[in-house]
């Protein structure tokens, strides 16, 4: 089992399988403990503004989706000079 540093992963650009860009990661979410893994990888502007804690205030406000975009990581096919490829055949929908 290859192991890899998370703080490698913030910021690395996500696109699918046919190079299609999604975004940058923001955040990484873990499994509790007592094995931490990798669950989703969170991206995009509405990472951020979840990140900073206004996601949800402004969601609500506008009438919108008060999560922010995930790729699970199960669909991460390879992870290359900090760019993250899915899998063929992952398309994320609008989360």
């Amino acid at each position: 089992m290859r192991s890899l540093r998370l703080q490698s992963l913030v910021a690395s650009t996500i696109v699918t399988a046919d190079g299609r860009k999604l975004g940058r990661v923001v955040d990484i979410e873990v499994t509790q403990p007592p094995e931490f893994r990798v669950h989703a990888l969170v991206y995009g502007k509405r990472g951020w503004l979840d990140r900073l804690g206004v996601l949800i205030p402004l969601a609500h406000f506008a009438g919108r989706s008060g999560q922010p975009k995930t790729v699970p990581w199960d669909v991460v096919d390879r992870f290359e000079e900090f760019t993250i490829t899915l899998k063929p055949g992952y398309e994320p929908g609008d989360e």
